[in-house]
């Protein structure tokens, strides 16, 4: 067991020995992805629709296909989730209060994540998970309002199916009445303590 798996079971072991019962809301990285999709497509569809309608005559489209299309593509993901996770970070430190102190950054699979080493109270802990919705979904509506195009349309796209999940686990976390919230240490998601 790993040092972060360690503290955590400590955790956990504290707010057991406080009355608190836990209910674990964790899920497999493939419905992550699946959730993603599900939750963030009814954002891509309203904006690509906004960006099609309204926008599409004055954007600047990019004369790329084929490998240089991809690369752009995926330098676009790469660039969104480093930032995207780094955004859970800064939500996490400052609505915890504790600084970075209770941050925690991983990389699985080559796949960066953050996760909060603290128990919170359920609006710091949505600040913390919907930190990259707000700031990379809204942030890139305003870049494709403000200069339309190739590159700020796939950024929209990317953030919005990026932070699907994030939005999954918010509308799990609305749903849980009363309760506090740590991250899992290894897996999406979080276990719920509650009395």
């Amino acid at each position: 067991m790993d040092s972060h798996s360690e503290n955590f079971e400590k955790m956990k072991a504290k707010l057991n020995e406080k009355g608190y019962k836990e209910k674990d809301v964790t899920i497999t990285s493939g419905k992550a992805m699946v959730s993603g999709l599900f939750y963030g497509l009814p954002f891509v569809i309203v904006f690509g629709l906004l960006y099609r309608f309204l926008l599409v005559k004055r954007a600047h489209l990019l004369e790329v296909s084929g490998l240089s299309f991809y690369i752009l593509f995926i330098a676009i993901i790469a660039v969104s989730v480093v930032i995207h996770e780094l955004l859970h970070g800064i939500g996490c430190a400052a609505a915890s209060g504790k600084g970075w102190t209770v941050v925690r950054f991983h990389i699985s699979a080559m796949m960066p994540s953050c996760a909060c080493k603290a128990a919170l109270e359920k609006k710091q802990y949505l600040i913390g998970v919907l930190a990259p919705f707000a700031v990379l979904g809204l942030g890139s509506v305003l870049f494709m309002l403000v200069y339309p195009g190739t590159v700020s349309f796939l950024a929209m796209m990317v953030n919005f199916i990026a932070a699907g999940a994030d939005l999954m686990i918010a509308v799990n976390v609305l749903k849980g009445g009363e309760i506090l919230i740590a991250d899992h240490p290894t897996e999406a998601g979080y276990i719920a303590f509650y009395k």
